[in-house]
């Protein structure tokens, strides 16, 4: 039951150093770091002085934490740093070693479950296709609407990939991502926002096929 929503979050003296260590993330010198060990991207955001890195696994979240605590020690910042999971039922941030009550259990299991079939239709469709080279990035207002939203897509054939509550949809060419676009903006929930953007997955392809170094693990929100 490990593949639930994780978070590690990291507290920087104040807003200046936060917003430091956030740019150097996108950096792509930050996959030095990170090697082989994050090998699925985690969604990072800043609110002032804190960043939040958001994950589907605890060994990505953990991850995540090592390359972030090697950035900020390479920018010589120091900061806090706290690992936690989101409760299913009473749905909120919580120590990642408590029990879960029977309840939570049982939707946790069922969420793993979800991912596990994602990430097998996600390498069918890879195997099939190749990488796609744009995304349809979706911003949520709330966790729970954008597991709703995730839901509602699957539903209809379009699978996503979830990050607390950011949703990232492939798309083959531009123009179909900005068709996937401009339909979404009429579906999705108030407050939400929808970017087209190129994948990471994509860039990382290139990256390799040229014999240069990965990009960054972290996609930034």
């Amino acid at each position: 039951m490990d593949e639930q929503d994780w978070r590690v979050e990291v507290e920087l003296s104040d807003g200046a150093a936060a917003k430091r260590l956030y740019g150097a993330a996108g950096a792509t010198e930050l996959s030095r770091h990170a090697g082989a060990a994050l090998h699925e991207r985690a969604a990072l955001s800043r609110d002032d002085n804190v960043i939040f890195a958001y994950t589907r696994a605890r060994d990505t979240a953990q991850a995540a934490e090592v390359t972030l605590r090697a950035l900020a020690a390479e920018e010589k910042l120091e900061a806090t740093f706290t690992l936690t999971r989101w409760h299913p039922v009473a749905e909120h941030w919580e120590d990642p070693d408590a029990p879960l009550p029977s309840d939570a259990a049982a939707l946790a299991e069922e969420q793993h479950e979800e991912i596990e079939e994602e990430t097998e239709r996600e390498e069918e469709e890879g195997h099939k296709t190749g990488v796609p080279e744009f995304e349809v990035r979706i911003t949520l207002p709330s966790h729970r609407e954008a597991v709703a939203l995730a839901k509602l897509l699957a539903n209809e054939g379009l699978p996503t990939q979830r990050h607390w509550h950011y949703l990232l949809i492939g798309a083959w060419t531009e123009a179909d991502a900005n068709a996937l676009a401009d339909r979404l903006r009429a579906e999705v929930p108030a407050g939400a926002g929808i970017k087209v953007e190129t994948t990471m997955a994509y860039v990382l392809e290139q990256d390799r096929s040229a014999g240069g170094p990965p990009g960054s693990p972290f996609v930034l929100f």
